[in-house]
């Protein structure tokens, strides 16, 4: 049991010794686009750069404008009640402004992205809502909708799919990012197949170094949750590899990307009277029934190649409860 408790505590506390070349600062080199490129790229993902704009009618409801008190009483919810009944039975705007009295409704158009910037001063109309007039199904254009004990009767009255120009400065920073992500996704494909070739070397990495005149950093990482320097998501990357590889790693955006150089690997162990014991033996003991789980899921499908019963399963996980 306590090999199994070392091996857990080892996974996470053993202290690493690495060298870092932050690839972006050899990337940058090559990140630079014509405006060729720029309009190429945006002619292939034309579709991408479509904007959709709604356009509606809308009035708020409140006890003054709709049974004349500033009450918000019995009358007042049984008078919103049957205004989401007429909705239902598809009665328009115009229908209930008539019905009840109401004065005319404000028009307003948006697009997804006036959430974020435009002020509600402007129209009068929440920007947490405007989710919701996207929601809205051109078959039923008329909705009630509650926000903040605030009801608002709302019609789609029409819906514009706009083309965007690659001269607009937010399509044009856009399309640089994305080309950026793809040279570097590009750039960072081409070492890992050279590594997983067996051809990329602890010698390859000081001479990329040099030839690229970028500095090789010496970080120590004193454990698996070590996030000084480099981001967790990358450090989780690097204890997933044994001591003298080379390795890229990389966040999910390619904002940050680093070829690494394990050095060394210590390797700690866990005392039997340390307060941190019994936490390890409990991992320990998860990790060893997630290791059964696994494995029989595997054979189960691969000899059997059909779907798990997964109660079964946590049947026979149970029964190894003392592990």
């Amino acid at each position: 049991a306590k090999f199994l408790v070392n091996i857990a505590y080892d996974k996470i506390n053993q202290k690493r010794n690495i060298e870092v070349i932050n690839l972006n600062d050899i990337f940058k080199k090559k990140l630079h686009f014509s405006e060729n490129q720029i309009e190429s790229y945006f002619n292939q993902n034309k579709n991408n750069y479509n904007e959709i704009y709604k356009s509606i009618k809308f009035i708020e409801l409140n006890p003054k404008n709709l049974i004349g008190v500033d009450e918000f009483n019995d009358l007042f919810f049984q008078k919103i009640d049957e205004i989401d009944d007429l909705i239902f039975e598809g009665k328009n705007l115009d229908f209930l402004l008539n019905k009840f009295n109401l004065a005319s409704a404000t028009s307003a158009t948006f697009n997804e992205l006036d959430q974020d910037r435009k002020s509600e001063t402007d129209t009068h109309f929440p920007n947490k809502l405007i989710k919701k007039i996207f929601d809205i199904d051109q078959i039923e254009p008329t909705v009630l909708i509650e926000h903040d004990n605030n009801y608002f009767i709302v019609e789609l009255t029409k819906t514009e799919n706009i083309q965007r120009k690659v001269t607009d400065q937010s399509v044009k920073k856009e399309i640089l990012l994305n080309l950026k992500k793809q040279t570097k996704r590009k750039l960072i494909s081409e070492i890992i197949s050279k590594i997983n070739k067996n051809n990329f070397k602890k010698n390859d990495f000081d001479k990329l170094s040099k030839d690229e005149k970028v500095v090789i950093k010496k970080i120590r990482l004193e454990n698996r949750n070590d996030d000084n320097v480099l981001k967790q998501e990358l450090i989780d990357q690097i204890y997933a590899f044994s001591e003298k590889k080379v390795i890229v790693v990389a966040d999910i955006n390619f904002l940050e990307s680093y070829l690494i150089y394990i050095d060394k690997i210590e390797n700690v162990s866990i005392d039997l009277n340390s307060e941190d014991y019994e936490e390890y033996f409990n991992l320990s003991k998860a990790n060893m029934t997630d290791d059964l789980y696994n494995t029989y899921n595997s054979y189960l499908e691969n000899k059997y190649e059909i779907n798990i019963n997964y109660q079964a399963l946590d049947s026979v996980k149970n029964y190894f409860w003392w592990i």
